[in-house]
């Protein structure tokens, strides 16, 4: 069942994912690696619950999915590691369930895998991107229908 009682943006999860590594042991967290990382919190917690984690749209950008608003509010960070985020929204219920599976699942990636992973032949990001050249540039919204049948399909071909 959806969290119906905690609405959350784009910017609460990138804040979440921030938080989470572990900077003593050397981690970092790039700007790149949030988007990813939103991209596929999104993407599975529509294909498992049928409901939309966050409002905000992807963008098909030529480097992989991009949330617009979470890239303007970062672009002007150190691009090597972005602080802990202070005061940031707690997140609970299935949408926390969810970003702690995919910190697990895709955190330990390095950034090149997670682009690979997320622009995958015949997925969202790359049907949105159909007849552009690799890296032009592009509005184009990634479909979030499109994003809950790709993931979904997975979820039944993985069972």
């Amino acid at each position: 069942m959806e969290d119906m009682a905690r609405k959350i943006d784009a910017h609460d999860v990138a804040d979440w994912f921030i938080n989470r590594i572990d900077r003593r042991m050397g981690d970092i967290i790039t700007t790149d690696i949030v988007q990813r990382m939103l991209y596929f919190a999104q993407a599975w917690y529509l294909a498992n619950t049928g409901h939309e984690m966050f409002e905000e749209d992807f963008e098909a950008w030529g480097t992989g999915p991009v949330v617009p608003s979470v890239y303007e509010r970062f672009e002007h960070m150190d691009a090597a590691s972005l602080p802990d985020i202070e005061n940031s929204r707690a997140i609970t219920g299935s949408k926390l369930e969810m970003l702690e599976c995919i910190q697990r699942d895709y955190g330990c990636y390095m950034p090149f895998k997670l682009d690979e992973l997320a622009k995958e032949p015949g997925g969202p990001w790359h049907e949105a991107r159909e007849g552009l050249a690799p890296l032009a540039p592009s509005e184009k919204v990634i479909s979030k229908k499109a994003m809950k049948a790709f993931y979904k399909k997975k979820l039944r071909d993985a069972a």
